[in-house]
């Protein structure tokens, strides 16, 4: 993209920029101090002073400009975002709430980009280190400087694998404790929650391990680098000493030396130290680029297209195409494959073989697992969208949901409806779908969970809506008074 193109490149160039300035400094600093060893207060006072305010406005414009791409990037990916939850996540992949995570560690790569850039540009401190210091103060840097880059290599490897597995645990954590506490009361009912207890608190001491051995490794490739940088300065240091000490070299030319030295090696280590922070931002691209268009395709012509498909759950065949307003009845036993059926049709899941094509119109989805949110009923039928009270109780009326808790519309829902009977939870999906004016309708198997009441208002309203096309799946008797075509999985 033209925005990233000229982040990258403004990096680049500041980074030269920053590198230049920085040995300038570094080499007036040196002078600076020659000149009043020397007695020349004026002129050294006015190179340090020079110095001091050439950092000072280097850091400022540095800092300045790292704010502005981190908020430049996170606009262009947050910008970018609603294509990301296009369609739904297949099983396995990572959570849509790591890309909010994924935007912050992207926002970084203009600044890590400018550090890269810095460090390279630092070597033409070694063309200077050479006129100050001779090639022995060379050839001792350069070498330090190669010995130090495998090492912040393997720091960085081993920060990199800490990471993972602390996140991975972080992850394990946060999950079993949703887990345990959706099923608090059951555990406590059957006198089991130290059981939930004990299993969190042992996740809990594996991730503050993990947390403690990656501060260990952090400590010590700072110990690492900092001894390294050390030693090469104390080096040079006694290499321009000794030159000085013989009448070789100037006062001026030892501190420009040492200093520079020392310079070189700080932009380096800048760089090297923020290696696990450049791994996040490139895995961090990678997710934020990754396609998400749905996994096999979109169709005109169809609703749902479905050629020599093979499904994770079922060695069965399956080829059908279903224009609007068709209805499919998909029936087998449980076990049989039928919400497979209906995740992979629905690109959900991947499938085995074959080719799935799904239109892009608005389609709904009712299973007893469909969630409800926590908010007023209003907002769960509408789901922000403009719509008038009169048709969304006339709909929930036609659904068999009337009543005290269903004729106020600003009636706040628990989260995931509890507190609904899951036949009602199952209708008010079922009125949501309806209300959003959908091309197809998919019913995974929720007929166990109505009275019969319920069913027949469920079969009068699927009947009543004739412009859109159903899948139903289900075991035994269907919700659909009259199918046009029926896939029967064994």
């Amino acid at each position: 993209m033209p925005a990233g193109v000229n982040l990258h490149r403004s990096a680049r160039l500041l980074g030269i920029v920053a590198a230049f300035v920085s040995l300038a400094c570094a080499a007036a600093t040196g002078s600076g101090i020659g000149y009043l060893a020397n007695h020349r207060f004026a002129t050294g006072l006015w190179l340090l002073l020079g110095a001091l305010g050439a950092r000072w406005l280097l850091a400022t414009v540095l800092a300045r400009w790292s704010d502005h791409t981190r908020s430049v990037v996170r606009a262009r990916w947050r910008a970018s975002l609603p294509r990301h939850f296009a369609s739904p996540r297949r099983e396995g992949d990572r959570g849509r709430g790591d890309l909010a995570t994924a935007i912050v560690h992207a926002s970084e790569a203009p600044s890590l980009s400018l550090l890269a850039t810095s460090a390279g540009a630092a070597m033409v401190g070694l063309v200077v280190l050479y006129w100050a210091g001779g090639w022995l103060c060379v050839a001792i840097t350069a070498g330090l400087l190669l010995l130090s880059a495998p090492l912040y290599q393997r720091a960085g490897r081993r920060s990199e694998a800490m990471a993972l597995a602390l996140e991975e645990r972080r992850a394990l954590l946060e999950r079993r404790q949703l887990e345990l506490l959706q099923h608090a009361t059951e555990l406590r009912a059957l006198g089991a929650v130290t059981y939930g207890a004990n299993e969190i608190a042992a996740i809990s001491d594996s991730e503050h391990e993990i947390a403690l051995r990656s501060i260990r490794v952090a400590l010590e490739s700072s110990l690492v680098t900092e001894f390294l940088s050390g030693v090469s300065i104390g080096l040079v240091a006694m290499v321009v000493g000794f030159a000085l000490l013989s009448g070789r070299s100037t006062l001026n030319h030892a501190l420009i030396a040492v200093l520079i030295t020392s310079e070189i090696f700080a932009q380096v280590r800048r760089y090297g130290v923020e290696f696990h922070r450049r791994e996040n931002a490139e895995r961090s691209l990678v997710a934020l680029n990754a396609p998400s268009p749905s996994p096999n395709g979109t169709t005109d012509s169809y609703l749902l297209d479905a050629t020599d498909l093979v499904t994770e759950a079922n060695d069965a065949t399956i080829n059908f195409s279903l224009p609007a307003p068709q209805r499919l009845l998909v029936t087998g036993p449980s076990g049989s494959g039928k919400t497979t059926l209906l995740e992979t049709l629905l690109q959900w899941r991947a499938p085995r073989h074959g080719v799935v094509l799904r239109t892009e119109l608005v389609v709904g989805h009712v299973s007893v697992d469909s969630a409800l949110l926590s908010g007023s009923l209003r907002e769960n039928l509408t789901l922000g969208a403009p719509m008038d009270d009169a048709r969304l109780l006339e709909c929930l009326a036609s659904l068999g949901l009337e009543g005290p808790r269903f004729d106020d519309l600003d009636t706040v829902l628990l989260a995931d409806g509890r507190g609904l009977s899951s036949g009602e939870r199952v209708r008010l999906v079922l009125a949501r779908c309806l209300l959003a004016d959908p091309v197809l309708v998919v019913l995974d198997d929720i007929g166990g969970v109505l009275d019969e009441r319920s069913k027949d208002l469920v079969t009068a309203a699927l009947g009543t809506h004739q412009r859109f096309a159903v899948v139903e799946a289900t075991v035994d008797r269907p919700l659909l008074s009259a199918v046009d075509q029926r896939i029967e999985l064994r």
